[in-house]
């Protein structure tokens, strides 16, 4: 069942409608033949909906359960590619998906290489353009954000699984002026990169050889080191001389913020 036209307010529930729309031509898996364990992983009633509930109708808790169930190596593309829009919809909402934010898409990238087509892949990119944009915008990254309370480079990671080009994504962080965008570079440098000497240190990572590569030599770029040097010394001399924190928020971090940021901009300026 197609989902119906909805109203478009932002520009993410525009990608998602782009998503809904270029994935439209896929079926429900037959019943039985879903990609997971129900012995130990997956309720078999919530896997059984998962193949005869309209696609709108499936929640967090099937997406949870499918995602974290034991899976193949390489993923039925039609069966991952009819669930995706539902899939992003729901992160778009702030569903939890899975246990580790990483690993909410890492279907989407276990698809057979070229199963996927160029509408399907440009649907794909611009949902996690807008996505990476309107979250960027949400200072600090509470629990209630479209971050979930993750720090960016996780965000990046999430969709280097699903195999989504970054450069995009980084191209916008880099050409936002944005105060709350500059603040998300600087929690998310600090914690998996400063932090772990100058190297990506999600353990999440550590098997994404393309995500560190993509990351540290974009981050060792000196047009790169450049730019967040500037963004960074603006910050501090037209921002607020505290936390840059809203009203009422507390920086639970051990590290202060001002000292997050001296460390990042030793490390763009190194």
């Amino acid at each position: 069942m197609k989902k119906q036209p909805t109203p478009v307010t932002t520009p993410l529930e525009a990608a998602t409608q782009a998503v809904y729309q270029a994935f439209a031509r896929y079926s429900a898996p037959e019943v039985g033949t879903l990609d997971v364990c129900t012995a130990c992983c997956m309720d078999a009633d919530l896997a059984l909906q998962m193949s005869h509930l309209p696609l709108p109708q499936l929640t967090e808790k099937h997406f949870y359960q499918y995602n974290d169930s034991a899976k193949s190596q390489v993923q039925p593309a039609d069966e991952i590619k009819y669930l995706a829009p539902r899939l992003l919809e729901l992160l778009a909402e702030g569903a939890r998906l899975h246990h580790s934010t990483e690993l909410y898409l890492d279907r989407l990238g276990r698809c057979e290489p070229g199963s996927i087509s160029a509408t399907e892949q440009a649907a794909l990119q611009g949902f996690a353009l807008a996505y990476f944009v309107q979250g960027l915008e949400q200072w600090p990254a509470a629990s209630d954000s479209l971050f979930q309370g993750d720090n960016a480079f996780t965000i990046l990671l999430m969709w280097a699984y699903a195999r989504v080009p970054l450069e995009p994504l980084l191209e916008h962080w880099l050409d936002s002026d944005s105060d709350a965008s500059t603040l998300h570079f600087v929690d998310a440098c600090y914690w998996d990169y400063v932090w772990n000497a100058n190297q990506m240190g999600n353990a999440f990572a550590a098997d994404q050889a393309e995500y560190r590569r993509t990351m540290e030599e974009w981050l060792n770029r000196p047009a790169t080191k450049t730019r967040w040097a500037e963004k960074l010394m603006r910050l501090v001399d037209t921002g607020p001389t505290s936390s840059w924190l809203p009203a009422g928020a507390v920086d639970h971090q051990r590290y202060p913020l001002p000292e997050r940021i001296s460390a990042v901009f030793d490390a763009m300026t190194a």
